[in-house]
């Protein structure tokens, strides 16, 4: 990124676009903090509560262009809708004196045929429909559990939640013993099966704010907001023993796996790459002390 801008310029120069967007938004993706924002009437003004709020589903977006943007350094684009209008937004990270910031531009497409067949829809159907089509950006296509863009996207937040809250948050890190010779006795097919019985077991084990993502490979991540390690250890040994337990069916063949897990609880960290890394190595320790086994 360039020179950082002063964030008064930056207002200046913002407002020039009023008359191109419908609204413009300046947030901080992290805290979820919305600084400015801005309308097509002229009106600018500084917005309380938290950016998400403006999309009316109370909850976080779990396709977040602005933490991407945020993360990334990078242009991203999406469609929203907020029950009235359908949007689609432009997000943009920049440096100012007051630190990086995300610009987010809002246009009104709700008259174009950007999403079709929505004539005659209900708000839920509508929020169902956005929904579905955002969700595929931030699931893993073969598991149906979340995706490497997600946890760039999510895990940050939910760290200073719990940073904020003082609430404990813990990740797991597991993975499929011996993956190779999964593929390699019952070829791909049977390996993406045994993938995704494993990604159901996680899914299946955890509670209603805890979240499972497809770290890369048969390398898995779990988040357990609110567990502290004893739970997250609890946790991640009932998963063990159901992965353990299960004959995975396919075709003629019954298969039998284990599995290892890397326990970690945040511990005053910032940077999610440093909670994910104390995690992995965990996990690989498990591994390689004998596997199918906790360590934490």
């Amino acid at each position: 990124m360039g020179k950082a801008l002063d964030l008064e310029n930056l207002l200046d120069k913002i407002e020039f676009f009023t008359n191109i967007y419908d609204a413009i938004r300046i947030i901080e993706p992290i805290k979820k903090k919305v600084y400015y924002f801005f309308s097509k009437d002229n009106e600018s003004f500084e917005e309380e509560g938290s950016c998400y709020d403006f999309w009316n589903q109370n909850k976080m977006c779990s396709n977040c262009v602005s933490m991407r943007a945020y993360n990334k350094d990078e242009t991203f684009i999406k469609i929203e809708y907020n029950g009235e209008k359908i949007y689609i937004i432009t997000a943009t990270a920049i440096v100012t004196d007051a630190g990086k910031v995300v610009v987010e531009f809002l246009k009104d497409a709700t008259d174009t045929s950007i999403i079709e067949d929505i004539d005659g829809l209900s708000s839920t159907e509508i929020y169902s429909k956005i929904n579905s089509l955002n969700e595929l950006i931030v699931k893993d296509a073969l598991t149906n559990v979340y995706n490497r863009r997600f946890i760039e996207d999510r895990l940050p937040v939910d760290i200073l939640k719990s940073t904020s809250d003082n609430l404990p948050m813990s990740i797991i890190m597991c993975d499929i013993d011996f993956f190779k010779k999964v593929n390699d006795a019952y070829g791909h097919l049977a390996g993406d099966e045994v993938l995704k019985q494993f990604a159901s077991i996680l899914q299946q084990s955890i509670r209603k704010n805890d979240w499972v993502a497809r770290y890369g490979g048969e390398e898995f991540l779990v988040v357990l907001n609110g567990a502290d390690k004893d739970k997250a250890v609890e946790i991640a040994e009932r998963i063990r023993k159901k992965v353990e337990e299960a004959v995975i069916e396919y075709n003629d063949f019954n298969i039998k796996i284990t599995s290892s897990f890397g326990v970690y609880e945040v511990s005053g960290e910032s940077n999610y790459i440093d909670v994910i890394e104390k995690a992995d190595k965990n996990l690989y320790t498990a591994k390689n002390t004998g596997r199918n086994k906790v360590v934490a």
